[in-house]
């Protein structure tokens, strides 16, 4: 499994990392504008990416406005929308606007921080991943 983890937070970055390494092969991004950078380039290179993690509260571009513009490339490029990666938001935000913002916008499942092994878990096998590997 490919997974594009895209956190401003270095931190949270290395922690989704070594979180997500033992279900796939992993590229970390601190920013929604390198974030489409590197979807469009696996896209290009015919390898997409399973899964994306992605924070909602970003500087520059914020999560769901990344989700936007990937919805938007995929549209544009005819891409069946059972070949598009699974979108897991993982942010501190708790309130209840944000979450169903984010399923609105096309999110699979959500983590609210700090996340852990358990929560990464059963967030992959809620958006179907888990019976891949």
């Amino acid at each position: 499994m490919r997974i594009l983890i895209v956190d401003d937070d270095y931190v949270s970055r290395t922690k989704l990392k070594a979180l997500l390494s033992m279900y796939g092969d992993c590229d970390t991004v601190p920013n929604g504008e390198l974030a489409l950078e590197f979807f469009n380039n696996a896209h290009s290179e015919s390898v997409p990416y399973d899964l994306i993690t992605l924070d909602i509260d970003m500087p520059g571009m914020n999560g769901h406005e990344v989700i936007d513009k990937m919805s938007e490339w995929e549209m544009a490029n005819e891409i069946d929308a059972t070949k598009s990666a699974k979108l897991l938001m993982i942010t501190i935000k708790q309130n209840s606007e944000d979450i169903m913002s984010s399923f609105r916008k096309g999110c699979h499942d959500y983590i609210k921080k700090p996340v852990t092994q358990s929560n990464i878990q059963v967030a992959l096998e809620n958006i179907g991943l888990m019976k891949n590997l």
